[in-house]
């Protein structure tokens, strides 16, 4: 028993060590916000030569429980994110926004859509 134990034990540690750590640097929660005008445009050249469009966002976001947050994004891109689009956000408190994704508007739920449409 103190062999498995033994055994054991070192295994658990180490995945709840890395389950841990994984959620600190990649894990978030997840906001809901609806695409507005970019805040800013710039334009640029990358080292290789090719021209680049950065679009910067300010988004007022909710969670499922209708909590608000603000958050910055910057995209590199040839168009702008499409108006009035529903975004769903994946914010770590540490990092800010690490991805996004477009969601129709009947995924979004009912207390962050009240307020989105407000």
């Amino acid at each position: 028993m103190k062999k498995t134990l033994l055994f054991i034990l070192p295994f658990v540690l180490l995945t709840a060590g890395v389950w841990f750590g994984y959620n600190y640097y990649f894990g978030g929660k997840d906001y809901y916000t609806r695409v507005g005008e970019p805040v800013e445009i710039k334009t640029g050249k990358f080292s290789n030569g090719e021209k680049y469009t950065e679009y910067s966002y300010t988004h007022t976001a909710f969670n499922k429980q209708g909590e608000k947050t603000t958050q910055k994004t910057y995209e590199i891109r040839e168009k702008p994110l499409r108006i009035n689009a529903y975004l769903k956000l994946k914010v770590n408190p540490r990092k800010g926004v690490l991805s996004w994704e477009e969601v129709p508007e009947k995924e979004v739920p009912k207390k962050a859509f009240e307020k989105l449409t407000e």
